[in-house]
């Protein structure tokens, strides 16, 4: 019994201490709640990953910000001068004199050196004999220089000449050509009231021939050629033959012509600056340059 208890007691320690073939033990099964998740090591370091930025959402027609509205095209300004009472034009087509179209109005019509035209046309009627192939020499010239410089002697040279009543002379030409209105006196013509309608009319009579005589209609439109210092107005848009006239910064600055295939007439109530001319008479030429690009306008709208 001693001895069997003493052995147990050497087998004991033996096995403690590791001695002899170590003995095989069954490996307890593994649970999930037992699995441990390795730590990494040092070297092995984590990183979080950083977040994607999110993609910006495309355009697409339904999130184009909308046009802006259109603005509305500012109403174009008239270019005639309807409802004018300080200036006014007129003109009427070569083929068809009769519609004669009038925009604005002035307070007084007075012919001033417009005038002209009527003393040379009523001496060609009644000293010549509507014959321009009988003037002599000193009359051509006096012509030329009452109708290009607007030359006050050379004109009244050729009235003095005229038989009778000068008045009535000059008013017979007029009333050849339709116009019953105008009434010429025996001096001072440029004082006379002479409208642009009527002017118009005559100027379109004289184009086609029927002013005197063919012959007489033909030498006035060639003599109405201005001299540089004159062609402002009409001239500056082109105008043939055309003939003006003035006196002074608070009377009427007035021309009438042919521009294109248009007789025409402009006239301005005393609007502007005026400015001395060659004849020692003041004339209002910014402002008759701005009536006829006026009249520009309007004969291109036709």
């Amino acid at each position: 019994m001693r001895h069997t208890l003493w052995m147990t007691v050497v087998a004991v320690m033996l096995c403690a201490c590791g001695g002899g073939a170590p003995a095989t033990r069954a490996a307890a099964p593994s649970s999930p709640s037992s699995s441990v998740t390795p730590t990494p090591t040092p070297s092995t370091t984590t990183r979080t990953a950083a977040p994607k930025p999110k993609p910006k959402p495309k355009t697409t027609a339904t999130t184009k910000a909308p046009a802006p509205a259109p603005k509305p095209k500012p109403k174009p300004r008239p270019v005639g001068l309807v409802g004018d009472t300080r200036n006014a034009l007129a003109f009427a087509p070569l083929g068809n004199p009769g519609a004669v179209t009038v925009e604005g109005s002035v307070p007084s019509s007075r012919a001033w050196s417009t005038s002209k035209v009527l003393v040379v046309a009523a001496f060609l009627d009644t000293v010549v004999d509507g014959d321009p192939s009988r003037l002599t020499s000193e009359q051509r010239t006096q012509i030329t220089r009452a109708l290009t410089e607007s030359h006050m002697e050379s004109v009244l040279a050729l009235r003095d000449q005229i038989p009778g009543s000068p008045g009535a002379a000059i008013t017979a030409v007029l009333r050849s050509v339709g116009d019953t209105s105008t009434v010429a006196p025996d001096r001072s013509q440029g004082s006379m009231q002479w409208t642009i309608r009527q002017q118009v009319k005559f100027m379109a009579a004289l184009y086609g021939g029927r002013v005197v005589s063919r012959a007489a209609s033909a030498h006035i439109l060639k003599a109405m050629r201005p001299i540089p210092e004159h062609r402002w107005g009409l001239g500056s848009i082109g105008a043939g033959p055309f003939k003006g006239g003035w006196l002074r910064g608070d009377t009427e600055t007035r021309q009438m012509g042919i521009v294109g295939g248009y007789a025409v007439a402009i006239i301005t109530a005393g609007v502007g600056p005026a400015v001395v001319q060659t004849d020692g008479d003041a004339a209002h030429v910014q402002q008759m340059n701005y009536l006829a690009s006026v009249l520009k306008r309007r004969l291109a709208a036709q």
